[in-house]
């Protein structure tokens, strides 16, 4: 069975995260795991930035009620997080999904995303964490180094859902964005569909074989377009976007062409960062 890991934090992206989670899980049939990770500091640790500051032999006492306020804070995060998890949930079950399973681990984001992941198809995640609310436009650090290590695909959920009626795949031939098409072209995930096929370079005969491929894998399948433009790749991407109402862009999260390079100053981190569709990305 089908399972996605919806990744869950305090900020305003938990209700999308879970919506996206719902209209996966009831296309794919899959079971959701709810996580969520609490960034703790460990006692050590807290002793050697207070050592660095301030002379703690001078301030008798002083470290225990810094510690003791630590794991209130500590306590205070940890049923936080149960809160969150009981109230997705509940909205898990008013959209129509039952199999839910609960995650609440401390540690490193990123690094336990990457463990839980081994145990799911796709990883969902918001636009922005809870430490980037404030900075609209803004790509959180942790979405970046989630895609950059993830070895799923990675649905980057956009602040308001909507369910998907056209997608479009950002197509440059390379291994990932072919990763990225067939998936689209096999997974119940996308069936019945409008799908775009979206090649930004010149009209060579590279290009032409590409679209050629590309349109090999929709065979018989109705409601597919192959377009190609010439531009820069992100504003090519964003035009079409409003043109044709695209609700979900898939590419390649590593490519061979100007759409290759990830997240830093790259096509891709626009598509997150300005376009107001979700992102599937692929490795």
């Amino acid at each position: 069975m089908k399972r996605l890991l919806a990744c869950l934090d305090v900020s305003h992206y938990s209700q999308t995260v879970c919506e996206h989670a719902a209209w996966a899980a009831q296309r794919l049939g899959a079971t959701v795991e709810l996580l969520h990770v609490i960034q703790r500091n460990a006692t050590e640790e807290v002793r050697q930035e207070l050592g660095e500051t301030m002379d703690l032999a001078s301030k008798p006492g002083l470290l225990d009620e810094i510690l003791s306020l630590k794991v209130a804070e500590g306590q205070l995060a940890e049923r936080q997080g149960e809160l969150l998890l009981q109230a997705a949930i509940e909205q898990l079950r008013a959209l129509g999904i039952s199999e839910v399973e609960t995650t609440q681990r401390e540690g490193g984001i990123v690094e336990t995303i990457v463990e839980r992941e081994v145990f799911s198809d796709i990883v969902i995640i918001g636009k922005r964490g809870a430490q980037a609310n404030f900075a609209k436009g803004h790509l959180g650090s942790k979405v970046e180094r989630v895609v950059r290590q993830s070895q799923k695909p990675v649905l980057v959920a956009t602040r308001v859902f909507k369910q998907p009626q056209r997608i479009a795949i950002a197509f440059d031939g390379g291994p990932s964005s072919r990763k990225a098409l067939e998936y689209v072209s096999t997974s119940p995930l996308f069936g019945g569909l409008d799908i775009d096929i979206v090649l930004v370079g010149g009209y060579t005969d590279r290009n032409a074989a590409h679209i050629d491929w590309a349109q090999t894998q929709f065979t018989g399948r109705t409601g597919v377009k192959a377009i190609q433009r010439e531009g820069a790749p992100d504003g090519v991407l964003q035009q079409l976007a409003r043109e044709r109402a695209i609700d979900m862009f898939v590419m390649g999260a590593y490519g061979h062409s100007p759409l290759r390079n990830m997240l830093v100053g790259s096509t891709t981190t626009q598509m997150i960062r300005s376009g107001q569709m979700s992102v599937l990305l692929f490795r």
